[in-house]
């Protein structure tokens, strides 16, 4: 089984998972890239799928279904079915809100496609201001093995990976992730996480420290979560 990644609107990332004959596309708005993907590998577009429904995640259903005879299976459906099935693949639907309430992640093999809950450095905005369920989200995914390649829904490894030196979040777990940074490729896998997203560190003494230095709360996971929110500015 294989996975392709596409970038598209800047810094959003797309993807095909695909055997040999029929694929799954997620958040596909690079559309002409992953139609010619489909045509010069000879795939099958079966399923149309969402991490959440936020527009720019969005944007490329239509076309894709106008284009082939694909299904759309909407977000709450995913939730509901807790898998779905490609050749001799199955991949598995892991709720997970806090971005927004309908955020999912789909695993599959060593693969976590993870939308707008995690980023490769960082974690998404928290729109439904329910940080207890985000944190909770993030820890089903830290109890995840090390080796899980982590595939965002954006890229935004070089601002997080500012924040955190700016900070002195782990500097050498920083450096050493940038080493192997590749705007072309953009993924990391959950070990790294755990070393430099202070999101999945949240009890860590620097977290705390950083917190501390800031006057903000931080006697629990989710008050640091919020807090790191609120000082977590991109230059």
């Amino acid at each position: 089984m294989n996975i392709k990644q596409f970038r598209y609107h800047n810094d959003n990332l797309a993807y095909v998972i695909h055997g040999e004959s029929h694929a799954v596309v997620i958040d596909g708005g690079a559309v002409s890239d992953i139609s010619a993907y489909l045509k010069n590998h000879h795939l099958t577009l079966k399923y149309v799928l969402n991490t959440h429904n936020h527009a720019d995640h969005t944007s490329g259903n239509k076309r894709l279904l106008q284009a082939t005879e694909a299904i759309l299976i909407p977000v709450n459906q995913l939730i509901t079915k807790k898998n779905i099935q490609i050749e001799n693949l199955n991949i598995k639907i892991y709720e997970t809100p806090g971005h927004t309430q309908d955020s999912i992640c789909l695993h599959f093999n060593d693969f976590l496609i993870t939308g707008d809950t995690l980023f490769n450095g960082t974690v998404g905005n928290c729109f439904t201001n329910d940080e207890t369920s985000f944190v909770r989200s993030l820890q089903k995914i830290r109890s995840l093995p090390d080796n899980t390649i982590i595939y965002a829904g954006h890229d935004y490894v070089l601002p997080a990976m500012q924040f955190a030196k700016k900070n002195g979040l782990n500097k050498d777990a920083v450096d050493a992730f940038l080493a192997t940074y590749n705007p072309k490729h953009i993924y990391s896998n959950l070990a790294q996480e755990k070393a430099h997203n202070i999101f999945l560190r949240l009890d860590s003494p620097e977290s705390i420290a950083l917190l501390q230095s800031s006057g903000l709360p931080h006697s629990n996971d989710t008050q640091r979560f919020r807090s790191l929110k609120e000082i977590e500015i991109w230059e």
